[in-house]
């Protein structure tokens, strides 16, 4: 009988927990670890079989944690293999550093130095300010994702990220410059504000260009509209940000808390503004139908960074405010919001800094947030149980990988606050997930693992016929959106909706904020 057996690709590491998955066989069947040349160097049983709706698969899991020697392996169920993978101490150093070169490769206005993906200076030029005939100049950041747009809803999810990685390997990893490369779309950043405190919500062409190198996008660059959550996710961004360069660069410091506080400033002066693109432009919006957790963000941000009681106080006040129940039948189901570390909702960060200066607030405070926590934590984890692959996913869509992420960070954080290993186990869980443990046997970084993406929605790559390496792709997407998903995936089970074609953009696409929170994942996991 054949069985498919589901591994990490990149491996386990030693003294944690390692799960892989088999699919045809039952309980108590029994597996066998094999050393690269053949040889069996540990066996065990089975875990009794799990079915689930969005797999659409029924495994049973190989647990093998006990196993700790280092080396390379292949699991077998009778006559069946998986692919090759490796245990030991630094195995996921090279794909850590992958996706994080994605990020220098993705820079705009600048010069890139690589033997495939390098490019001259793009998108240099002046832009228009949406509405006036006035030109601004706003060089510079990360190309957002697949096109060449630069959004600051989209870049302050991917700097906090980072920061949140780069604090947890500071010292310990000299293969990339984490700070250095944060810095690069700070400046960018304090670019987009505008006198009064504002901050435009994006920087683009009208349309999106055509399959070409970034140089080569001519067409006239347009910022759009301020808007509240561009606003509000920059203030708590930079707040935070400021706190990494005290040591090193104190005025740079100064100026990123400044710019912060004159956000904040122009919030509290101002009636909201929700983002819609104006008629003219048809580049991504990342619109957004609640701004309470970009305002509980900024204030709670403000307050650890500065002390000052006010902001604490309208952060708490914002986050009773908005954490209206769905089935409240006074209130539209668009006013609510939940705890999510999400480009669109940002209240996890908000919470997380405030539980880590516990000692600025009251215990009961504390108490109500971390609640909130583990609440969400302790619903993650009764999916991750119910799945045939360990996934913490409740809904299948656009950017379901990023979110597998995301819903670790929240178990990641419920860990710090309890030290209970399940949680930590459930975030390790999702990785296994990306890397391979997965109805379709991908690694969804490209250029890693034994099968991984070669089509992704990526311009250069799509331009130069060569998969730029270290991008996670955005994974499967359900219900089924751009023309290739409908024409190839049409009655797939929701984790089996992606396709490797460079046209479908709702499965395939990248973007600066997955790959951040990959990146943040694999460093608070510890793996580096």
């Amino acid at each position: 009988m054949k069985y498919t057996i589901f591994v990490n690709q990149i491996g386990y590491a030693k003294n944690n927990l390692k799960t892989a998955y088999v699919k045809g066989a039952s309980e108590n069947d029994s597996f066998e670890l094999y050393s690269k040349d053949g040889q069996i160097v540990y066996t065990g049983k089975l875990g009794k079989p799990v079915s689930d709706e969005i797999s659409g698969e029924t495994t049973c899991a190989a647990d093998f944690s006990s196993f700790d020697e280092e080396g390379v392996y292949y699991l077998g169920v009778q006559d069946s293999k998986s692919c090759c993978f490796k245990i030991g101490t630094g195995i996921f150093n090279p794909v850590y550093t992958s996706v994080l070169r994605y990020f220098y490769l993705s820079r705009c206005g600048q010069r890139i130095d690589d033997k495939f993906f390098g490019h001259e200076a793009c998108h240099n030029i002046p832009a228009l300010i949406y509405g006036t005939e006035i030109k601004k100049s706003v060089d510079g950041g990360w190309h957002d994702a697949g096109d060449y747009g630069r959004y600051i809803i989209a870049a302050a999810k991917a700097v906090m990220d980072l920061l949140l990685a780069y604090r947890e390997c500071s010292g310990s990893y000299d293969d990339f410059d984490i700070l250095s490369e944060v810095r690069f779309e700070l400046d960018w950043m304090l670019k987009m504000q505008r006198e009064d405190g504002g901050v435009y919500h994006k920087v683009s062409c009208y349309h999106f260009c055509s399959y070409i190198l970034p140089q080569d996008e001519k067409d006239e660059l347009v910022i759009s509209p301020v808007s509240t959550a561009a606003t509000a996710d920059f203030a708590g961004c930079l707040a935070f940000a400021s706190t990494f360069f005290e040591a090193s660069d104190k005025d740079y410091a100064k100026m990123l808390l400044n710019a912060a506080i004159k956000a904040q400033n122009y919030i509290d002066k101002n009636k909201d503004e929700l983002f819609m693109n104006p008629p003219e432009i048809t580049t991504g919006g990342y619109g957004d139908w609640s701004i309470f957790d970009e305002k509980y963000f900024a204030l709670s941000s403000l307050y650890v960074v500065t002390k000052k009681k006010d902001y604490l106080t309208k952060a708490l006040k914002i986050r009773k405010k908005g954490r209206i129940k769905k089935d409240d039948p006074s209130v539209p189901w668009k006013k609510y919001w939940y705890f999510s570390f999400g480009w669109s909702c940002v209240s996890g960060y908000a919470s997380q800094l405030l539980i880590e200066n516990r000692e600025l607030l009251s215990e009961e405070q504390i108490k109500d947030i971390e609640t909130e926590v583990i609440e969400n934590a302790d619903k993650i984890l009764s999916m991750i149980e119910k799945s045939a692959f360990g996934a913490g996913l409740e809904r299948v869509f656009w950017g379901s990988n990023g979110q597998v992420c995301d819903e670790a960070h929240v178990l990641l954080l419920a860990y710090d606050i309890t030290k209970n290993r399940k949680y930590y186990s459930g975030a390790l869980k999702q990785l296994d997930y990306l890397f391979g443990c997965n109805p379709l046997e991908l690694c969804y970084v490209t250029g890693n693992g034994t099968k991984s993406p070669k089509h992704c929605h990526h311009r250069p790559s799509i331009f130069l016929k060569k998969i730029m390496p270290g991008m996670l792709a955005g994974g499967p997407c359900f219900p089924l959106i751009d023309e290739a998903a409908k024409k190839y995936l049409k009655n797939k089970p929701m984790l089996s909706c992606f396709i490797d074609k460079d046209e479908s953009y709702s499965t395939n696409e990248v973007a600066i904020y997955w790959n951040s929170t990959l990146v943040h994942l694999i460093a608070k996991l510890k793996l580096v």
